[in-house]
């Protein structure tokens, strides 16, 4: 499969998808359909060069991946901007791109490109659909970068798949003997498994493609998060809030926006032989393009200040849940240490209760010889006296007797003795 062992600026998702037709398409057997005849990738509306950029970008794809991919070829479209960066009846450029990335090879030199004609004449990238990885380095030279609320932007990040198919060849009773000079020379050949030196020098060239991917997102001074260049992809919302791409409702407007902005006047006639009424009109349609530039920069100031303000409340937001949440945390450590200082206290006072219970039962002990508990008779009770007496008069023995008294408490010998008495 041609898609293996090739570094890819994509969406992981659009590899697999890419991957998944090629599979199908070899296990069917089909036949390729004969390729249809393409509009042009440049068109112009009202002085505006349109350049269409859609699905995966690849330098000089073969007619596979054309049919089946529905792949761009970057060399055409560095043409079409190189076309439209001469033309003098196309005043700014306008990139339409719905696009999940492509190769790294072409897409440096396309961004290049895109830089160039940029310095000239105004460019502006534009999706409602994806700009993603490639594609978003290629915007990335742009002038200004608009995306609807549902387009996808970002995905900045490099990928490389290799398939290792030894075990499956092995399970098939295919050998595979490669032979080569270099360690690196049959890296990712099939039926041969990566060696550490190989996945480290992958390893080493997709860092280095992040590196300058990123370094060149950074180049027009975009603001741009570290964290938001992982990969990941966001929405034309969410990319508004880490400045990958401005938001904007429609194409319409980003077209709007770029007549606006960048009105283009037509200085070319000589003012020497030009009447005084041309000249007149030639200051006026000046003064007016002044004037607008002025109110698409106030805009521009409008909209930022709003963003501004909209962030400055954020942080109000997220401030105050900070404080709550310290208040809270203090709350919890005070309450904590009066549970704390609650239990220590119900401790010393157990241990405290437990002495004093040991105590008397050692009192008891040396009082009665006995730890079990003696029946109490109430002072006074004749009846329970009696009895007492009683059983104490049965005993004849006088060391039987000296152990009945001596298990008896003071109160009780009492009553005995009183009852005598």
């Amino acid at each position: 499969m041609f898609l293996q062992n090739l570094d890819w600026l994509i969406q992981p998702e659009a590899l697999r998808s890419m991957a998944a037709a090629s599979r199908s398409f070899h296990d069917r057997g089909a036949a390729l359909p004969q390729p249809g005849q393409s509009s042009p990738l440049l068109s112009v509306e009202d002085g505006i060069g349109v350049i269409a950029i859609d699905g995966p970008m690849m330098r000089k794809p073969d007619v596979f991946a054309r049919v089946l991919f529905r792949a761009a070829d970057s060399n055409m479209i560095g043409d079409a901007l190189r076309e439209a960066g001469a033309r003098d009846d196309i005043k700014a450029v306008f990139l339409e791109i719905d696009s999940p990335g492509g190769t790294v090879a072409g897409t440096p030199e396309l961004a290049a490109t895109v830089k160039s004609v940029n310095e000239r004449k105004p460019v502006y990238a534009f999706s409602s659909g994806l700009m993603a990885s490639a594609a978003y380095w290629v915007a990335s030279q742009a002038r200004a970068i608009y995306a609807t609320p549902s387009a996808q932007v970002g995905s900045i990040g490099v990928v490389q798949a290799v398939i290792d198919d030894t075990a499956a060849l092995d399970a098939e009773g295919i050998k595979v003997e490669v032979f080569s000079v270099g360690k690196y020379k049959a890296m990712g050949a099939p039926g041969t498994p990566l060696t550490d030196d190989q996945r480290n020098l992958i390893r080493s060239n997709l860092a280095e493609i992040a590196q300058e991917f990123h370094a060149a997102v950074l180049a027009r001074g975009r603001a741009i998060p570290a964290d938001a260049m992982e990969g990941q992809t966001f929405s034309g919302r969410q990319a508004q809030r880490v400045n990958l791409a401005g938001m904007v409702p429609d194409r319409a407007e980003a077209m709007r926006r770029l007549r606006v902005y960048h009105s283009a006047v037509d200085t070319q006639s000589s003012a020497m032989n030009a009447s005084p009424e041309d000249l007149l009109a030639e200051a006026r349609t000046q003064v007016d393009t002044l004037q607008r530039d002025f109110k698409a920069q106030a805009d521009l100031l409008a909209e930022a200040s709003t963003n501004l303000d909209s962030l400055r409340g954020e942080v109000g937001l997220l401030t105050a849940d900070l404080e709550t949440l310290r208040a809270e945390r203090d709350g919890a450590k005070t309450e904590t240490t009066t549970l704390q200082t609650r239990i220590s206290g119900l401790q010393a006072t157990q241990a405290d209760f437990d002495t004093r219970v040991q105590t008397e039962v050692a009192r008891v002990v040396a009082s009665t010889g006995t730890t079990l508990p003696a029946r109490v008779t109430p002072l006074g009770d004749a009846t329970q006296a009696a009895e007492l007496h009683a059983q104490f008069a049965t005993i004849t023995d006088p060391s039987a007797q000296t152990v009945f008294w001596r298990k008896l408490t003071p109160e009780q010998q009492a009553i005995i003795l009183k009852h005598q008495a």
